[in-house]
């Protein structure tokens, strides 16, 4: 299960919903009506709009795999189709940049060079580290840290003098 979002995240798809409240009432009010413009009618309008973009009843029950549905959903409905595009391409590709985040990470513990997870992943998987898969490269980065704590416990161990 993905982690909660932060209070920044909140914060900013907070921000969003209300501009996105205030252009619908802008709209409103230029076709003649007279909108509530009440912060529970705000409040109404985010949760509804959570709803619709992940299925979950309001921030607080949002996750970071939710983040990028809910920011690029008031990103369509504030008019920034593009951004909102982008966002969702983004929010994509976020669990695959972890994955690579982590491996990379567990080379620099282990002691030991990208270029040697990029050996075991043309050896394991027949291709390169840029098109393995989510998946491969979460496999490489066990790989790496099972090899590193084996290689920090050859060295912790005192030499053997052969007589």
């Amino acid at each position: 299960m993905s982690a909660p979002l932060t209070n920044d995240q909140k914060r900013i798809l907070s921000q969003l919903a209300r501009r996105a409240f205030n252009l619908e009432c802008a709209k409103a009010r230029g076709r003649g009506e007279t909108p509530d413009t009440s912060s529970a009618a705000a409040e109404a309008f985010r949760h509804e709009h959570v709803i619709t973009a992940c299925r979950k009843h309001g921030l607080r029950c949002c996750s970071q795999a939710d983040y990028g549905a809910v920011k690029a959903h008031f990103q369509d409905l504030l008019g920034e189709s593009g951004r909102a595009m982008n966002t969702l391409v983004h929010a994509e590709g976020n669990q695959r940049r972890i994955a690579e985040y982590k491996l990379v990470q567990a080379c620099q513990t282990a002691g030991l060079t990208l270029a040697y997870a990029a050996s075991i992943c043309r050896n394991q998987y027949k291709c390169s580290l840029e098109d393995a898969t989510e998946t491969q490269l979460w496999n490489l980065k066990f790989t790496i840290d099972k090899r590193g704590r084996a290689l920090r416990q050859r060295e912790a161990q005192p030499e053997v003098a052969h007589v």
